[in-house]
């Protein structure tokens, strides 16, 4: 058998089910054949707190009575274990009235990062304080803005620019990391296949740090993908206003295992 490892997202989740039905007055039961997995990890706010007590759902119904999906709950310190999920799954939440989805393909540790509250809990319309005035308002300042940015640009500075592998930009980067990158024994004998998000730093000086598991399959591939990632040279840094500053990036390496 074959291993191989791309940066492909494979959305597509199937299951076979097999049902036997017999007189509605006794208990009727199914059969059902598919794979499923078992996922932990953790929910957190925009401001990188934990949430707790946050309902999260499978898109899997063949494993509870009459059709409810799968789900869990996050604990009072944000972390969730969900059983009985699908391969491929798309777990859902319910955050600040939106319904919120995340594409999971086959990773065994997932950290969930909510976005911000847009409304406020105190409910429309907002309670205004108002007072008469009694020092005249300064007049507004004035400053220059530059109209022509374009010439900065052609100068070499740059308005903002993200930070840049060297070697080949993106793609460069791409074979830098399946250069270097291998199916884990463990995970082949344990038949574990799927993505692992890592995500990291690129520091003022081009080298990278913070290396963090987003999603993750254990088994030995979420150290083989940051192990890869550590291999690189710096980094051409991010550039804000001609000054150089740290960028936040992420890469994903789906592992798939073929039966030819």
């Amino acid at each position: 058998m074959k291993s191989i490892c791309s940066l492909l997202f494979l959305l597509t989740a199937f299951s076979i089910c097999k049902a036997q039905y017999i007189s509605v007055d006794t208990p009727v039961y199914k059969v059902v054949q598919q794979d499923t997995i078992n996922i932990h990890g953790m929910v957190y706010d925009v401001l990188n707190h934990p949430v707790s007590f946050l309902q999260i759902y499978s898109q899997n119904r063949q494993m509870v009575y009459s059709g409810y999906p799968v789900y869990t709950q996050t604990d009072s310190t944000g972390r969730f274990k969900l059983n009985g999920a699908l391969v491929k799954d798309t777990l859902e939440l319910y955050w600040d009235k939106k319904d919120i989805r995340i594409i999971n393909n086959g990773s065994r540790y997932v950290e969930i990062h909510l976005p911000a509250i847009t409304s406020n809990n105190l409910g429309e319309p907002l309670i205004e304080v108002t007072s008469k005035r009694k020092i005249k308002k300064k007049p507004k300042p004035t400053f220059k803005v530059l109209t022509n940015a374009h010439i900065m640009d052609y100068g070499g500075i740059g308005i903002v620019s993200e930070a840049e592998y060297r070697n080949g930009g993106r793609q460069g980067f791409i074979d830098l990391i399946k250069s270097n990158i291998s199916y884990p024994d463990k995970a082949i004998e344990n038949n574990i296949e799927g993505d692992v998000e890592i995500a990291f730093t690129v520091e003022k000086d081009g080298s990278l740090t913070n290396f963090r598991i987003i999603r993750g399959l254990g088994y030995g591939c979420d150290e083989q993908v940051i192990n890869a990632i550590k291999k690189s040279p710096k980094w051409r840094a991010a550039n804000y206003v001609g000054r150089r500053s740290e960028n936040e990036f992420s890469v994903t390496i789906n592992f798939k295992l073929t039966d030819k």
